[in-house]
C-alpha cells in the first residue's frame, strides 16, 4: 500500500501552493481568495474546455447538478458575469479540462458565453483528483452522501487501494479498535494515522464515519438517490430504508422536507393504510429471538471473542433445558 504523509491541506500541492501545516480552514481562504485574485486568472474560450477525464480507477467526485440550483447560477451569471475564476488544467493535446468551478462552465455554455475566467495549473491526474475532491468538500451545499463519497475517494487515492477495500477495511479497523485487538493485518500504524488525519481535517473520527457515514451507502438505489440530490436527511432515509421496497417510492415522495419525527409519523400512517387499518402483526418471542442468533451469525469477527462464545454457551444451555421441558 502507498501512504502519504501528506496534511489535507496540502493536498493542493502545486496546484495552489498551499503552505505546509495550514487546516482546511486556512486552505478554504486560500482558495476563496486565489479564485477571486483576477490578477491570476486568464479569459479562456468556453469551447476550449471540458470536463475533467481521469484514467483507469481514478474516478472525479460525483456531483448532483442540482436544476434549480443551476437555473440561479445561470441567471447570477447572466446578471453580473462570473465573479470567480475556475480552476483548469491543461490538456497534452490541447484544451483544458475543469478541475473546481464545472458548475459555472456549464453555466456559461448553456447561456453562449464566449469566454470564461480561469486559473491554469499544471497538474498530474493523482494532483487533479485530490485537487477536485478537496474543492467539492469544502463546498458546503454537497450532501452528506457526496461527502462520504469524496472522503472514500480521498483514502482510497492515499493508501492506494480501491474504494470497496478501503471500506472493508475501515469496518475491520473499526472492529478492532472495539475489541482493543491487533489490527496490523488491516491497516498499519502509518496507515492508520493517515486514515485519522483525514476524517479528522472533516471533523470526524473512524468509529463516527464507520457508524453513520458508510451504511448510507447500502441504502435502497431509489432511497439512495433521493439523499444525494438533498430531499432526504440521512437519518430519515434510514428511517424509511427499513420499510418495504414497494413502499420506497411512495414515502421518498411524501418524506421530502421532513423532520424526523414527522417522517416516524409518516411511516406508521403508510403502514396502517397498507394493512386495511389494522396493526401489523408483532413478531413472536421465537421470531425475534431466531431472528437475532442469524444477524449474530453473520458477525464472524464477533464470534471470535472469547466473551461473546461465553455468552453463546448460557444460550445453547437455556435452549437445551427448553427442549426438554414437557408441553
Amino acid at each position: 500500500m502507498r501512504n502519504s504523509k501528506r496534511k489535507v491541506s496540502d493536498m493542493f500541492g502545486g496546484a495552489i501552493a498551499a503552505k505546509e501545516g495550514e487546516t482546511i480552514v486556512q486552505l478554504k481562504e486560500e482558495i476563496e481568495s486565489l479564485k477571486s485574485s483576477s490578477a491570476q486568472s486568464l479569459l479562456i474560450p468556453v469551447s476550449d474546455i471540458q470536463a475533467l477525464e481521469l484514467p483507469g480507477n481514478l474516478k472525479q467526485p460525483r456531483l448532483y447538478f442540482d436544476p434549480i440550483k443551476l437555473e440561479r447560477l445561470r441567471e447570477s451569471i447572466r446578471k453580473h458575469g462570473v465573479l470567480e475564476p475556475i480552476l483548469v488544467r491543461p490538456k497534452i493535446d490541447g484544451g483544458y479540462e475543469t478541475v473546481s468551478g464545472e458548475r459555472r462552465w456549464r453555466s456559461c455554455c448553456e447561456l453562449g458565453l464566449k469566454a470564461i475566467p480561469a486559473i491554469v495549473r499544471e497538474m498530474s491526474d493523482e494532483m487533479a483528483l485530490e485537487a477536485a475532491l478537496i474543492a467539492h468538500l469544502l463546498n458546503e451545499e454537497i450532501t452528506a452522501i457526496e461527502q462520504t463519497e469524496s472522503i472514500l475517494s480521498l483514502l482510497s487515492l492515499h493508501l492506494n487501494i480501491s474504494i470497496e477495500d478501503v471500506k472493508a477495511g475501515l469496518y475491520k479497523a473499526n472492529n478492532s479498535q472495539i475489541r482493543g485487538t491487533e489490527n496490523s493485518r488491516i491497516f498499519n500504524e502509518e496507515e492508520i494515522e493517515t486514515i485519522s488525519n483525514i476524517l479528522g481535517e472533516f471533523g470526524m473520527k473512524l468509529s463516527s464515519f464507520v457508524s453513520n457515514r458508510l451504511p448510507m451507502l447500502n441504502l435502497a438505489p431509489e432511497i439512495l438517490e433521493a439523499v444525494r440530490q438533498g430531499k432526504l436527511s440521512p437519518t430519515n432515509a434510514v428511517l424509511l430504508n427499513r420499510q418495504r421496497p414497494e413502499l420506497h417510492g411512495e414515502l421518498v415522495e411524501q418524506a421530502k422536507g421532513l423532520t424526523k419525527e414527522e417522517v416516524i409519523a409518516l411511516v406508521k400512517e403508510v403502514a396502517l393504510e397498507q394493512s386495511d387499518g389494522k396493526p401489523a402483526p408483532q413478531p413472536s418471542l421465537s421470531d425475534k429471538v431466531f431472528a437475532r442468533i442469524k444477524a449474530v451469525r453473520r458477525k464472524k469477527a464477533l464470534l471470535a471473542s472469547a466473551q461473546v462464545q461465553k455468552k453463546l454457551g448460557q444460550i445453547d444451555q437455556l435452549l437445551q433445558e427448553i427442549e426438554q421441558m414437557s408441553v
